[in-house]
């Protein structure tokens, strides 16, 4: 069985609001991504239930805080179980340093941009991004989330690229500005993919039809 390089996005405050869908995609799916709703809502405990039941989850926190705090924070996130945790790289290079000097073996560290892909595509994204990858890569950070528009120049800098914003072909891009398909995702180089209503909505479209 192909399992695709796709997290789904838990979108929700209750885990138990996935049951169906994650019984559907188990095993057809490399990970889950846990966001600030589920989090704040079950807190530590959906990240447990969901390494016991053999996920790979990437912890979307967005961290934004002093080096002492993120670096704290870094740690926890490792205890817990998580496999890749988010920080913002508008908390600065010292931050960054200290998440990634003082993480867990079993955890890797994403950068995230204030240019997410509720912004749409535009010069000025594009060198917002990476004066902000830039940051990140002095850091020795293990990746970054990247939008669709940035992939090609940010495979450059990082061998670890996750990319939201991702619809198939026929979706409503909803509240997102800068999107792409699954395929063009991964054809310009990303790594893993972000899906959420996406995929939800297409579940036996993308486990037995989609080609990555």
């Amino acid at each position: 069985m192909s399992v695709k390089p796709i997290f789904f996005a838990l979108d929700s405050k209750k885990l138990s609001d996935f049951d169906v869908e994650l019984k559907m995609l188990k095993g057809h799916i490399y990970g889950v991504k846990v966001g600030l709703e589920l989090f704040t809502s079950e807190g530590p405990s959906a990240v447990e239930e969901l390494k016991k039941d053999g996920w790979n989850v990437f912890l979307d926190l967005k961290l934004h805080d002093i080096p002492n705090t993120v670096q704290a924070a870094t740690v926890n996130a490792g205890n817990i179980g998580a496999d890749f945790l988010t920080i913002h790289i508008a908390s600065g290079k010292e931050a960054l340093d200290a998440a990634q000097e003082n993480k867990a073996k079993n955890i890797k560290i994403l950068g995230v941009s204030s240019a997410l892909t509720s912004k749409a595509s535009t010069p000025t994204t594009s060198d917002e991004v990476l004066k902000d990858f830039l940051i990140a890569k002095e850091s020795k950070i293990d990746g970054v989330i990247c939008p669709p528009s940035e992939i090609v120049s940010t495979k450059k800098l990082f061998n670890l690229i996750v990319t939201p914003g991702i619809r198939l072909e026929n979706d409503d891009i909803d509240d997102q500005k800068n999107t792409t398909t699954p395929e063009l995702a991964i054809q310009s180089g990303a790594d893993y993919l972000v899906m959420g209503r996406s995929l939800r909505n297409n579940i036996e479209y993308v486990i037995k039809e989609l080609k990555l």
